[in-house]
């Protein structure tokens, strides 16, 4: 008889929360954004992967830290990941590399089509 395998334990300060995106373009959670220590007016640097978005604190960022601790997405991110009004969007909070991680629908739907990760060819 085999033993269990021991559960997984967290190595890492993440803070997960999740977001609805508006009409706008709006996303916001307020425990991700408090777990960062991002206040409005906070600056952004916004990097943009096929799969998710990556937004930095930076002195020089084009995106910023709206009242009420919302984010706001360009048109162009929203389309490039295909992003529409009503998706539920993943948030991934770093606080120790300052850093948010948003991860839509589709690339959620991709991790878990196969068990393991693997892809079906």
């Amino acid at each position: 008889m085999s033993l269990p395998e021991p559960p997984i334990t967290r190595t890492a300060d993440t803070v997960y929360g999740m977001s609805v995106l508006d009409r706008g373009g709006r996303i916001a959670d307020r425990a991700a954004i408090e777990a960062l220590g991002w206040t409005p007016g906070t600056r952004l640097h916004l990097d943009a992967a096929r799969t998710h978005l990556t937004l930095r604190a930076t002195i020089d960022g084009v995106l910023v830290v709206k009242d009420h601790r919302y984010l706001w997405l360009p048109a162009a991110v929203r389309h490039r990941l295909d992003l529409r009004p009503g998706d539920r969007v993943l948030l991934a909070a770093q606080p120790k590399r300052q850093t948010l991680v948003v991860c839509p629908p589709a690339a959620l739907d991709e991790l878990l089509a196969s068990p393991g990760g693997d892809r079906d060819e």
